[in-house]
């Protein structure tokens, strides 16, 4: 199997709508997920982007806040139960974050882990900035293959040599046959060395689908 390790912030849309369809393409192409810690809070000093209108500043402040303390749970749960931990707060998490309406607070943290099983004492990682350590260590493998302060979702691929992209970024993702040719087209652009960017205005809006 090829290793593939997915940079997400939770509270990216972008990225849970590129997490679902990696999960799609996953078992079709022999590929074996590790999702790493991405935190946007992090990398934009607590403040954020500059591109974010005045509107949106303190909702994507306080999204950004409540992600980092689930990455530093997320990194606490892979210490303690692996990576399948992980892809469960995951899922969890993105079936519940991005429904509209729904809370995004400290009651969020604690529900995840509740419904995936996990030892509920693992909410007090929230609060332990020592998980910030591998935070910050997977965001210096992100930089390395996505660029310096890359976004969310950036994957890297652990073919031979590995290589890495910022993206896909996509609303809707493609599912079915189209998902694993847009994987194979992917694949074959990023192991190009002379290879470094593709762009075009985003149409739609990320609008996360696969919840459940």
């Amino acid at each position: 199997m090829t290793g593939v390790e997915v940079f997400v912030d939770p509270s990216c849309p972008w990225a849970w709508i590129t997490s679902r369809w990696i999960k799609e393409v996953a078992p079709h192409r022999d590929l074996a997920v590790t999702w790493r810690s991405y935190c946007i809070e992090i990398r934009d000093d607590y403040g954020v982007a500059p591109t974010i209108s005045e509107k949106y500043r303190e909702i994507a402040i306080s999204a950004h806040a409540v992600s980092h303390r689930m990455l530093r749970i997320f990194e606490a749960a892979r210490a303690q139960a692996g990576e399948e931990a992980v892809d469960a707060l995951l899922t969890e998490w993105g079936r519940v974050f991005f429904v509209d309406g729904a809370a995004r607070d400290d009651s969020l943290l604690s529900a995840c882990l509740a419904a995936c099983g996990l030892d509920r004492e693992l909410i007090e990682a929230a609060d332990d900035e020592k998980w910030d350590a591998p935070i910050v260590e997977a965001m210096a493998v992100a930089y390395e293959f996505g660029g310096p302060k890359t976004q969310t979702p950036t994957i890297v691929v652990r073919a031979d040599p590995p290589h890495g992209f910022k993206g896909p970024v996509m609303a809707p993702a493609p599912t079915g046959a189209a998902a694993l040719r847009l994987w194979d087209a992917i694949e074959v652009i990023s192991q190009e060395p002379g290879f470094f960017e593709i762009t075009r205005p985003r149409a739609n809006r990320p609008r996360p689908v696969g919840l459940g």
